[in-house]
């Protein structure tokens, strides 16, 4: 008998801890919309006039030494405000997204990589704060 009332118990804490599984609250998902940065998913690096993804915006998946280069980088009106459209991306950013799935995305204080920067992990988004209107090149790491 204590060998079938052990079994029992066994079984019942096994139940009981794979219902607690089944039960457990699901995984968070990112905070990246799939329509934040421009519709393209998993790939982008953007970045906006205005804080929190507001106004104009830019995307990029590529290196950008100097946002302000021989052919210059601006904001345009990607259906998040118009303030901003038009101007240019370097030294007027507020806000970014890195919708890429794997990169981490860093924004430069200064040209060609260096100065002080702001790190984006993948499929982030928030307030640029190091760079916050500073902001002259961009590089995936």
């Amino acid at each position: 008998m204590r060998i079938r009332t052990s079994a029992l118990a066994v079984a019942l804490a096994a139940a009981g801890t794979l219902g607690m599984l089944a039960t457990a609250a699901p995984a968070q998902a990112d905070s990246i919309p799939d329509d934040l940065c421009g519709g393209v998913i998993d790939v982008d690096y953007c970045l906006w006039y205005n804080s929190n993804q507001k106004g104009g915006w830019t995307a990029t998946y590529e290196n950008i030494a100097n946002w302000g280069g021989s052919s210059p980088w601006h904001f345009t009106n990607g259906g998040q405000g118009t303030n901003g459209v038009g101007q240019l991306v370097k030294n007027n950013a507020a806000s970014y997204a890195n919708s890429h799935d794997s990169k981490t995305g860093v924004s430069y204080f200064n040209s060609n990589y260096a100065g002080a920067s702001d790190v984006a992990p993948p499929r982030d988004k928030g307030n640029l704060s190091n760079t916050y209107n500073n902001n002259a090149s961009f590089r995936w790491r």
